[in-house]
């Protein structure tokens, strides 16, 4: 039986949980009777002995009785008891983690289950090196750790150890680096040269440069912001290697964490560069795929076999489709090198594979002549006329090739609209785009529609582009402000940043065993009677145009224009005559001759005339061919078109002398004309005769010339800029004024 004590008899009995064995006795003071009474209790019903039981304000009782030397020793103790506390319920599961992957890291770049590898390598053992140097990691740091060792969770998992949820663990972390200071005699001082890291936020402190120099290269890394408050600069953490090629030199001190951010951003840099890799090659492996289905090296259905040029132009189409580079490509080789051929071959490749229809839209001139051609590639298509472009397709994928896409350069035109939205569905595998003028007249603000097509980056911000390659801004036509954006700039830029989606190469360069072309230029020798009525026709037309432009009956610039075509015409009418005595005497040379005009009425009359083929708007698209076939067989040695419906898309190398009577205001349409005879098929040098007739042809001649050299400087990224080139809308009121 217990000794009775009078200090316990008021306790209610219990059954003791006493485990604390052995016992001892000792003398204290009566005054820590009460305090040692409820330990001693705590410890009777089973408590732990690490588990504290006085409660704060008893702590702050008994406080008060210590000396206060004993005070100033708890107090400077106290900073390291919080500090384990604080550890004591911190989650250190990621710190385990990374050092157990450290110690066990073999260096190797393939996944081979040893510690880190490949990317992970450095910031890896940084990490390591900070936890076992008992240095905080950041919060940005911490994050980023976390989301690596998760790809080694087998490996932690085979070691017994796990992973905490991020959410958990986000307060243990600080989210800035200590500031950064120095010592100097027993004084703390804050640098003027510094780099601190703020969350993901690089702050770089340094004085004001008066040069501009330090604020300069401040400006050239991506996602800089100055911060009033502090006076610092500040970019994002990934930005940090920038941040030290740039802008740091022995001046700077730098917050130990720094090298933690490098060895992040060298992680994650090469991280995206494996993926790149790694879809780079995926995608190289699709495009082989297709290649092969392409069959490059086999013959046609006629027995031709594809040139290499034309291969090269297919592998190329075959890598710009979606999935590949940008959504599609811009194939502007010049007339005469089988582009649509080579479209036609890489849409078979896709067809094969992926069994997708293929929409070509095409001039209605060409029609036929794409029909044709898709026999001779063995592909299946979907041919419509720029009037009638179809809808995307909803539930289904398809190939998109447009021939002589630029139809499609006012972004204003229902067709353009058209063209776009079914571009840039996302049922459309590839849009190819073909055209022999991409930049037509020189102006960049006529390719944007094409790059916007193919989702290429400069087509991003249409307003910016136009600034910057359009020379775009406001002019004033008397009251009324507009926005001019027919301008050009920075074309070395331009070309060299579409180099990536624009292939272009010449005759010269592919098919070096072409014959030559020479283009003539014959002044038309008008009889007295044809020269004395030719003049009183122009004199009647320009005395009419100044007399309702004194009057203000008309707008003159635009009146200017009209009048110019109307003078044309009329000299295309008088040039008939020479045109066929040029003609007859090519056909009493037993040879043929192709002859193109602008103007309806001189392609009947010299058809007429010289009991030749006609080629004009009004010809039903199904006869069209069977004017070809009939010239191409030399069934008639003569035909004669409109530039506009016989221009493009025919092949009439039967011929190897053309006479242009008139030319168009753009110099590709021109050459169109031209190299409907000096093409593939061509065993003879060409000879393209451009008739002029007085001031009118002579002018419009030389700002046809002097539009096409600037033209391919800029495609060869050789011009900056282009001046000195007339509009027509000029050029009409100069001749009216000197006519």
């Amino acid at each position: 039986m217990p000794n009775y004590h009078p200090k316990t008899s008021h306790l209610p009995k219990q059954k003791p949980t006493w485990n604390n064995l052995p016992t001892k006795a000792i003398r204290v003071p009566e005054k820590f009777l009460e305090s040692i009474e409820i330990y001693a209790r705590s410890l009777d019903n089973g408590h732990s002995l690490n588990t504290p039981t006085a409660n704060l304000g008893s702590v702050l009782s008994a406080l008060s009785s210590w000396e206060l030397e004993e005070i100033i020793k708890l107090q400077l103790e106290l900073s390291a008891i919080i500090d384990r506390k604080k550890e004591e319920r911190c989650d250190r599961r990621l710190e385990q983690a990374i050092t157990y992957l450290a110690d066990r890291c073999d260096g190797a770049f393939s996944r081979d289950g040893a510690g880190f590898n490949g990317a992970d390598t450095d910031f890896g053992h940084w990490l390591a090196n900070q936890i076992r140097q008992n240095k905080p990691l950041l919060q940005a740091h911490a994050a980023a750790a976390l989301k690596m060792v998760r790809k080694y969770i087998k490996q932690l998992e085979r070691g017994g150890l796990s992973l905490p949820l991020w959410d958990a663990i986000a307060h243990q972390y600080p989210q800035s680096s200590s500031p950064v200071t120095i010592k100097q005699e027993n004084t703390t001082l804050i640098p003027d040269h510094r780099i601190e890291i703020k969350g993901d936020i690089v702050a770089v402190y340094a004085p004001y440069d008066s040069s501009g120099k330090f604020q300069r290269d401040c400006k050239t890394i991506d996602g800089y912001k100055f911060e009033g408050s502090d006076k610092s600069w500040r970019f994002p953490l990934r930005r940090i290697e920038s941040v030290m090629e740039k802008l740091v030199n022995d001046n700077f001190h730098l917050a130990p964490e720094v090298d933690g951010a490098i060895a992040l951003a060298q992680k994650e840099r090469e991280e995206e560069e494996a993926a790149k890799n790694a879809q780079a090659l995926a995608a190289a492996q699709e495009i082989a795929a297709l290649v092969k289905q392409a069959s490059l090296d086999e013959p046609l259905a006629n027995g031709w076999y594809l040139r290499d040029y034309q291969k090269k132009a297919v592998e190329w189409l075959l890598a710009h489709r979606r999935g590949g580079i940008y959504t599609g490509g811009i194939l502007a080789d010049h007339m005469g090198l089988g582009k649509t051929l080579s479209a036609l071959i890489a849409a078979r490749a896709m067809q094969r594979t992926l069994d997708c229809p293929v929409f070509v839209v095409a001039p209605v001139s060409v029609k036929e002549n794409w029909f044709r051609e898709a026999e001779r590639a063995e592909v299946k298509i979907e041919c419509f006329s720029w009037a009638k472009i179809p809808k995307p397709l909803e539930a289904a994928k398809y190939v998109l090739i447009c021939d002589e896409s630029h139809y499609s350069q006012n972004l204003k035109s229902q067709r353009t609209k058209k063209m776009l939205e079914l571009a840039h569905h996302e049922n459309c595998l590839a849009s190819w785009l073909l055209t022999g003028t991409p930049i037509k007249n020189g102006r960049p603000v006529n390719l944007y529609p094409l790059l916007l097509a193919v989702n290429h980056p400069l087509a991003d911000d249409k307003w910016a582009y136009e600034r910057h390659y359009c020379n775009a801004g406001h002019k004033y036509i008397g009251k009324k402000s507009v926005w001019d954006n027919t301008g050009a700039s920075h074309l070395d830029e331009l070309a060299k940043k579409t180099e990536d989606v624009i292939l272009r190469r010449t005759k010269h360069e592919c098919l070096t065993e072409l014959p030559a072309k020479t283009r003539l230029f014959k002044e038309a020798e008008l009889e007295s009677n044809a020269a004395k009525q030719y003049q009183e026709a122009i004199r009647s037309l320009v005395d009419d145009f100044r007399r309702r432009a004194k009057l203000g009956e008309v707008d003159e610039d635009a009146e200017a224009l009209v009048t110019l075509n109307i003078l044309r015409k009329v000299g295309s009418e008088f040039k008939v005559e020479a045109a066929k005595n040029l003609a007859s005497e090519l056909l009493e040379q037993n040879q043929q001759v192709v002859i193109f005009t602008e103007f309806v009425e001189s392609a009947k009359a010299l058809a007429q005339g010289l009991s030749g083929l006609l080629l004009t708007g009004e010809t039903k698209p199904i006869e069209r061919q069977l004017l070809i076939d009939q010239f191409q067989h030399g069934d008639n040695k003569v035909f004669v078109g409109t530039i506009k419906a016989g221009g493009v898309g025919l092949t009439l190398t039967a011929a190897s002398n053309v006479i242009l009577v008139d030319r168009p205001w753009t110099p590709g349409d021109a050459e169109q004309a031209e190299d409907r005879c000096h093409r593939l098929g061509q065993q003879s040098a060409v000879f393209a005769t451009w008739l002029q007739l007085g001031h009118i042809d002579r002018a419009i001649d030389d700002l046809l010339l002097q539009k096409q050299q600037r033209i391919e400087l800029v495609l060869k990224g050789k011009r900056k800029t282009l001046k000195g080139i007339n509009s027509p809308k000029d050029l009409a009121k100069e001749l009216l004024a000197i006519l």
